[in-house]
This record gives C-alpha cells, sequence and structure tokens, in this order.
C-alpha cells in the first residue's frame, strides 16, 4: 500500500506541473524582459505619465467634460434600494443644475432608473425650479433639457447585459425593452452605445446595434494585452466589425483609456467641497497627456466626470467645474487649450470629420 505521504507529494508535484506549463505558455505574466513601466507579475498595462517623458501637450486641444453618473441597477443594495438612496435625487437635482445653465451637460446610461422615475414622479410638479418653472412637470423638464441637447440618454439598454452569458437573441431583445422604453416615456431614441462596465463583449454587439440605429459604441474594458496593443498604436478608436456576420456594416468604437470614473478623488465633489482650481486644473493636463496618444491625432480628449451614483451633491459639482471652465480662459498653461462641457454625442461629433478624412 502506498503511504499517504507519497499521495501528498504526488499532488504536489502535480500541481505544480500544471502551474509551470500555464506559466511557459503564458510567458508575458512572468517577470522577465519587461519594460520598467510594466508589473513584475501579471498582464501589461498602458505606461504612465510617472514613467514616461513629459512630452509638450498638442496645440488647440479640446478637453470635454462629460458629467454623468453610472448607477448599477443592482450592487451592494437593491434595485430599489439605490433609487430611493441616491438615484432619484442624482436625476432631480442634475436636472435642476442643468436647468439653471444652459453650458451644463449630463449624460445617462440604461433605462431602468429612469424608467422607474418617470413612473414615480414624471407626471409631478417639480417644485425645484425659480418662478413658473416650479410648475413643470420632471417628464417635461427632462424633453425640454434633451430637446436642448443639454441632457443625453446613451446605451437605450433597460439594463446593461452580462455579455458572457448572453444570448444573440436576449441582447436584442433588452436593447428593444430599453428602446420602447425611451420612446414611451420620453419621446427619445439614442445613437450612442454605452457598454463602460460590462465585463467583456461578445462579437454579435456591433452586428446587433448597427442594426437597431446606433453609429457609436463606447466600450469600458478590454484584455490588458489588447488594451496595450491598441494604446500603444493610438487606435483606441476603431470600427469594429462582427466575426460571425460577415459583410454587414461596422461600428465606430470609442475605447476608455482609463476607467469611467472621476479623474482623481480631488474631482469626487460627493465627498469633499473643496475646489481648488490649480490644483484641478493641473490633474486634467496630466490626464490629457495620457490620453491624447492613445488616440487618433484629432485634437479633442474625453474627460469622463462621473462615477458610480454620483452627482448626489450636483449643484457642488457644477459649481465647482463652472470655476474650472472660467479659469482655464485666463490661465497661462491653458492659452492653447479649451475646456467644455459635452455631451457624449457632442464629442463624438467633434472627432466624426477627422475619422472620416482618414478613413476609419
Amino acid at each position: 500500500m502506498v503511504s499517504r505521504r507519497y499521495l501528498r507529494s504526488g499532488k504536489t508535484l502535480a500541481l505544480a506541473a500544471v502551474v509551470l506549463a500555464v506559466l511557459w505558455s503564458n510567458p508575458q505574466v512572468l517577470p522577465v524582459n519587461k519594460p520598467s513601466w510594466m508589473p513584475r507579475f501579471g498582464e501589461p498595462g498602458p505606461p504612465t505619465d510617472r514613467q514616461q517623458p513629459q512630452e509638450p501637450l498638442p496645440r488647440n486641444l479640446t478637453l470635454h467634460l462629460l458629467p454623468h453618473s453610472h448607477s448599477d441597477i443592482g450592487w451592494n443594495l437593491s434595485f430599489e434600494g439605490y433609487y430611493h438612496t441616491s438615484v432619484r435625487q442624482v436625476l432631480r437635482r442634475a436636472s435642476a443644475e442643468l436647468w439653471a445653465d444652459r453650458a451644463r451637460r449630463f449624460t445617462w446610461g440604461d433605462l431602468a432608473f429612469l424608467d422607474m422615475w418617470m413612473d414615480d414622479e414624471g407626471d409631478t410638479a417639480n417644485n425645484v425650479l425659480a418662478g413658473a418653472d416650479a410648475v413643470l412637470t420632471w417628464r417635461q423638464v427632462l424633453k425640454e433639457l434633451m430637446r436642448r441637447g443639454q441632457w443625453e440618454v446613451v446605451g437605450g439598454t433597460y439594463v446593461s447585459p452580462d455579455e458572457g452569458l448572453t444570448t444573440w437573441w436576449a441582447h436584442n431583445t433588452i436593447v428593444d425593452a430599453g428602446h420602447r422604453t425611451l420612446a414611451a416615456q420620453l419621446n427619445a431614441t439614442t445613437r450612442v452605445g454605452w457598454q463602460i462596465d460590462n465585463f467583456g463583449h461578445h462579437n454579435t454587439v456591433p452586428h446587433v446595434l448597427s442594426n437597431t440605429g446606433y453609429s457609436w459604441l463606447v466600450l469600458g474594458r478590454m484584455a490588458y494585452r489588447d488594451l496595450y496593443d491598441f494604446a500603444s498604436k493610438s487606435t483606441l478608436q476603431f470600427e469594429w466589425r462582427s466575426s460571425e456576420h460577415e459583410g454587414t456594416q461596422g461600428l465606430r468604437t470609442h475605447f476608455l483609456a482609463e476607467h469611467y470614473g472621476l479623474p482623481s478623488t480631488a474631482f469626487d465633489f460627493d465627498y469633499t467641497n473643496v475646489c481648488d482650481e490649480d490644483v484641478l486644473l493641473g490633474e486634467l493636463q496630466q490626464l490629457a497627456r495620457r490620453h491624447v496618444r492613445q488616440y487618433p491625432a484629432h485634437g479633442h480628449v474625453l474627460v469622463m466626470m462621473g462615477d458610480d451614483f454620483r452627482f448626489v451633491r450636483a449643484a457642488r459639482a457644477f459649481g465647482c467645474l463652472d470655476r474650472l471652465i472660467s479659469a482655464s480662459r485666463q490661465h497661462e498653461n491653458w492659452r492653447d487649450m479649451k475646456l467644455q462641457y459635452s455631451t457624449m454625442s457632442e464629442y463624438l461629433d467633434s472627432v466624426q470629420p477627422h475619422l472620416d478624412a482618414h478613413a476609419m
């Protein structure tokens, strides 16, 4: 009879052999032959400014601030829990802040919370706006903000699909449900796909979306090796075609160079009331340096200005962002740069002529 000690040793050797085989077949995870910026273990990530020489920013560069609130349908709280503790306040307060200043913008993805809000308060007088506007219903307010181009609904899906497990039929159904909801509640549609927090993307996505009225798709997650390859070639805007539907129309795609969240915690106005203009403008320039070389040379940088369930303190956030935009016009270091609010469509419309000219 073989002793238990030898059996345990055999299992250990077998496990070690499996680990070595995996490492041998994936040499990129080993701590050898790597540039200084790359982690010694694990997948590569793109270089950061601290590890590369500081290059001068291009002249006539425009930074597009994109205020948004990423509101998961369920995470640490239930769907109803999130609605009552934060989402309802975000929707109300962001709408009121946009109404107060036509230069401001806000972007919202997925329809489930918006559908709940319209059912809950859509036909109720807002009682928040000044003067005669206080009698407008929230539905009237939101529809007017969308008509002005201040508020954009992106994504168009009722909820973001789990693409790793979602069939073509289910994905198409969730897009259809979102479009029907948007049309029924606000008589609106969308042309920008919004998948900034989906873990994995099915190769039928461009086929489904390009055949349902979309002209652009925004993605937020990609395998690190692919991300570094795209970023190093300045091709984080590309045309995505479905490998399962040869000959069909592709979909222009913008990949976020960094997480969909705020540039740094200094911009997290839900948790800080500090608005240091010099510090924040400096951070925006650092972000521009990181991003500008990862995209085609069209002179436009998208700045994601939001995070999970943010803009509960919408007045404080927009107040500081207004100050930054105003200060940038007077700042010596911003003579050749412009800072402005944008929706996702406004940013994409700005880069479109360059991409058309260079046949992306």
